[in-house]
Formats: C-alpha cells, sequence, structure tokens
C-alpha cells in the first residue's frame, strides 16, 4: 500500500514537471517562431523574382497589364509592411495564406504532404538511433579493441557518402537489377489496397528512402555513442563499479552506456532540423510526394506563401522534437527533471 502511493505521487510529480516545462517551452517559443516568420519574409522579399514573374516564366511571357493584373491578384503592389503586416494579422487567425503556385490553401497542403514526411523521418529516426546506439554500445563496450576499429572505419565510411548517391546506388541494385523494391512513389497508384495490404505496401516503397536517411545517421549516432563510453569508462563510477563486483555486462549496460546516452540523445534534437533538410533530397530521389518536395516545388514557382507556411511548420516541428528530447534527458537523468520542476 505504502509503496504504490509512493509510486503514485511519482507520478504527480512527474506529471507536473512535464506540465511545467511545457508552459515554459510555449511561452520562450512564441518569440522564435516571431522572429523565425519576420526573418524568412524579409529573406524571401530580397531575392529576385516572385510568382508573377513565375507564371510570366512559365507561359512565355506578357504585356505590361497582365503583369500589373498579376501582382494586384497576388498582393504584390502592396508595401512590404503592408504584406508582413497581413500575414501576421493571418496567423493570428491560424490562416496560412493561399498558394499562388497551387491555387489551394497552404494549410491544405502543408496537412497533405507532412505526413509523408513525418513517416519517413520517423521511421528513419527510430532506426538510425536504435542500431547506431547498439552498434556504438558494441564499439564502446572495448575501446580501441578490432570491433571497436572495423565500427568507427565504417561509421565514417557510411557519413561520408552522399545521400542522394547512396539512395540512387541503392534503387538501382534492390530495384532496377534484382527488382525486390519499388523504384518511386509512397504507394501503389490507384492499386485499391487498403487495411495490412496497404500498410505493406507503403512498407515496401520506404525501405529504401528509410534505409538511405537512415544510414547517414546511423553512422553518426555510432560514433557518438563510441566517444560517450570511451569517455565514461575513464570517470570514478565505473570504478567503483567494478570494486563492488559487478559483471562487465552490467557496468556496461546500466551504467556506461546510460551516462553515453545524454549526449546521444541531444544529438537526436539537433539532427531534427538536418534531417528534415535531408528529406528534400532523399524525396527527390524517389519521387515521394512529401514536406520536402513541395518545398522545392514552392521554391521553383517563387511562392512567397506556401515557403513561409512551409518555413513556419518546420520551426514548429523543431521545437516539438527538442521538446520530447527534454523530456528524455529528464527522464535519464533525475537531476535535469528536479531543475525544470521549479519555478
Amino acid at each position: 500500500m505504502i509503496g504504490s502511493t509512493r509510486n503514485c505521487c511519482r507520478g504527480l510529480v512527474g506529471v507536473k514537471r512535464t506540465l511545467l516545462l511545457l508552459r515554459r517551452r510555449i511561452i520562450t517559443s512564441i518569440p522564435v517562431l516571431l522572429i523565425v516568420v519576420i526573418f524568412s519574409f524579409f529573406l524571401l522579399e530580397s531575392a529576385s523574382g516572385d510568382a508573377a514573374d513565375a507564371y510570366l516564366g512559365s507561359i512565355g511571357g506578357g504585356d505590361a497589364a497582365l503583369i500589373k493584373s498579376l501582382r494586384e491578384s497576388y498582393g504584390l503592389d502592396q508595401s512590404v509592411f503592408a504584406r508582413l503586416w497581413l500575414y501576421l494579422s493571418s496567423l493570428g487567425r491560424l490562416d496560412l495564406g493561399w498558394s499562388v503556385a497551387f491555387n489551394r490553401p497552404v494549410r491544405d497542403l502543408i496537412a497533405e504532404r507532412l505526413p509523408n514526411t513525418l513517416l519517413l523521418m520517423g521511421s528513419a529516426a527510430a532506426l538510425s538511433f536504435g542500431l547506431g546506439s547498439s552498434l556504438g554500445i558494441l564499439a564502446g563496450a572495448k575501446p580501441r579493441s578490432l570491433r571497436d576499429r572495423f565500427l568507427s572505419i565504417g561509421s565514417l565510411i557510411v557519413y561520408a557518402i552522399p545521400s542522394f548517391w547512396l539512395g540512387l546506388v541503392l534503387s538501382i541494385l534492390f530495384s532496377v537489377k534484382l527488382r525486390w523494391l519499388p523504384i518511386a512513389g509512397i504507394e501503389t497508384i490507384a492499386s485499391g489496397k487498403s487495411g495490412l495490404s496497404r500498410t505493406l505496401d507503403i512498407a515496401q516503397h520506404l525501405a529504401l528512402p528509410v534505409g538511405t536517411l537512415a544510414c547517414i545517421y546511423l553512422a553518426l549516432f555510432l560514433r557518438v555513442m563510441r566517444a560517450g563510453m570511451a569517455q565514461a569508462w575513464k570517470l570514478d563510477f565505473v570504478l567503483f563499479a567494478r570494486s563492488k563486483g559487478l559483471s562487465r555486462s552490467r557496468i556496461v549496460l546500466r551504467h556506461v552506456a546510460r551516462n553515453a546516452l545524454l549526449p546521444l540523445v541531444t544529438m537526436l534534437g539537433l539532427q531534427a532540423a538536418a534531417m528534415l533538410g535531408g528529406s528534400v533530397v532523399i524525396e527527390s530521389v524517389f519521387a515521394i510526394p512529401g514536406f520536402g518536395r513541395l518545398a522545392q516545388e514552392a521554391v521553383n514557382g517563387r511562392d512567397a506563401p506556401l515557403l513561409m507556411g512551409i518555413i513556419l511548420t518546420s520551426a514548429i516541428l523543431v521545437i516539438c522534437v527538442n521538446f520530447l528530447v527534454d523530456l528524455v534527458y529528464a527522464a535519464l537523468d533525475p537531476r535535469i527533471g528536479a531543475s525544470e520542476g521549479r519555478v
């Protein structure tokens, strides 16, 4: 009875710390998002060309009347600060604007493409983090051993390979030569599949892009985990654990690897933005209709409202990922969780 009450109190304290951390992150993220929006807006304004120029280029040019009409319809005839205020007021109503390239609301386009990228990124992050940390534990269990050198050199080679080149090689090998996996797309077009059959179809289409993206970050996580374990072996708590007569496997898993996970979790949060940017290349190579390809199409069409929506959504995703990383960090190190709980 006493034990269950104690566990319940600990759970309530954990929930309180999580809510306090969430409140702090929301408060601090508002000025961050505002800075991102204003900086991105003026950055896009400084670029040459706009949506009217992109449209005229696609139809082979036009007269002055057509140019004036297009700029009025796109709202480009107003001043920069007037358009900035109009955009900020629209964001206050949760309106991301209208895409001039797709002639659709930006919010609908993002809601349509974002799940594909989240599925790609989430699968690649889970695969790279799981395998990378496991191989890093194998390498760091015996630093400077033959196994450690082999895994370290192999990870360095994989990390040096460009993601687009690796994706093309895997496509040629597994799709063109062996014909084991689909070469492009997120699922079979007009297949009529549903339920488990559709899930398996999507998994087959994502096998190559997820494997390509995961290989690059797997090598990074392996090296960070190995470096953290090599440093942890030199600390006093390892000597104390040895003096207690603990087995080497228990010291590796319960003490050395757990302390080495802290910088690895931090690296996972830092790489969230890089992985989101890397998805642009992977989605282009494998023709996946995701968030990255939407950004590429917005750049080609000089679609400023769509680009602003993509940048803002990317910033929110990075903030959410770092919030989750903070929660994991607090769970791994109770001292951090206690400091977050103070008001």
